[in-house]
């Protein structure tokens, strides 16, 4: 098939490089193609939406960037990618990124071939990988100040949603994920394992174990925990009465979240509070 150019600007490796520049292709065919004997001087990041893609490395195995996966094409790597022979279509989301130095540790990712690096991803993490690509897309050309700094700050969070499925690290049970961030984002209500285990799709005693297990303690103290380190926040940084705070982390009674307090913590919520020199 013959080589098109590719949909961003080319770079040599010894050219100056955007440090983030991003991109969308919707239903290549057999006909897309890049070829880039010298690779670039920057990160390309690929996300398959839809269809598959294919790398062809000189020398090396093709590696397939199948739905689900994100693939990262290192600095300096020949490569010669497209639409999979056998897929015949591929949608994607694209990224030449030029890392901040705290990002390399985001893309420490398992190497199929030498110079590649592929992740796998549920269909929750995929999505906001793939929202968080389309906001950097629409920020560098949406015209606002500092349109860079709205798309680097998107593309880190596009590497943070990839580093939660990176398999060199522990990798949280997507249903348990769920449970968490439900919880974070409802403090103020009562949660039981039966109600987070409706959340999360699995039943109570699955999601008991879940959380032995990955989190090394019980949902319920793991709950609690959350809930005495906002109220810590709380007490420390705001001048709320105790019983606002109470009813913020989930206690109706204030005596009650006084008690949980002192007994998490050995300190009164009164106490805890003064310690900061708060009133």
């Amino acid at each position: 098939m013959p080589a098109q150019r590719a949909p961003d600007a080319l770079r040599s490796p010894t050219e100056p490089a955007d440090p983030v520049v991003t991109g969308r292709l919707d239903g290549q065919d057999l006909s897309y193609r890049t070829v880039r004997p010298g690779g670039t001087a920057d990160w390309l990041v690929l996300v398959t939406v839809e269809g598959c893609g294919q790398l062809c490395l000189p020398g090396r195995p093709d590696v397939l960037v199948a739905p689900g996966q994100v693939a990262v094409i290192e600095p300096r790597t020949p490569h010669d990618y497209g639409t999979d022979r056998d897929s015949g279509r591929w949608s994607l989301r694209w990224a030449h990124i030029l890392p901040r130095p705290e990002w390399l540790l985001l893309l420490d990712w398992p190497s199929p071939a030498a110079g590649i690096r592929r992740i796998d991803v549920d269909a929750t993490v995929h999505a906001r990988i793939v929202r968080a690509l389309d906001r950097a897309t629409a920020a560098r050309h949406g015209g606002l100040r500092r349109e860079r700094m709205f798309a680097m700050n998107a593309v880190e969070e596009a590497l943070l949603w990839c580093d939660t499925a990176n398999p060199r690290e522990r990798v949280m049970d997507p249903r348990l994920r769920a449970v968490l961030e439900h919880v974070g984002h409802h403090l103020d209500e009562p949660h039981t394992v039966a109600s987070l285990a409706r959340v999360g799709g699995v039943s109570s005693s699955r999601l008991a174990h879940l959380a032995s297990a990955q989190l090394g303690t019980s949902l319920i103290a793991y709950v609690d925990h959350r809930r005495m380190e906002r109220a810590r926040h709380l007490l420390r940084y705001t001048d709320l009465p105790i019983a606002h705070v109470a009813g913020q982390v989930g206690f109706a009674d204030p005596l009650h979240f006084s008690r949980r307090f002192r007994a998490l913590t050995a300190m009164s919520p009164s106490r805890f509070r003064s310690s900061w020199g708060v009133p």
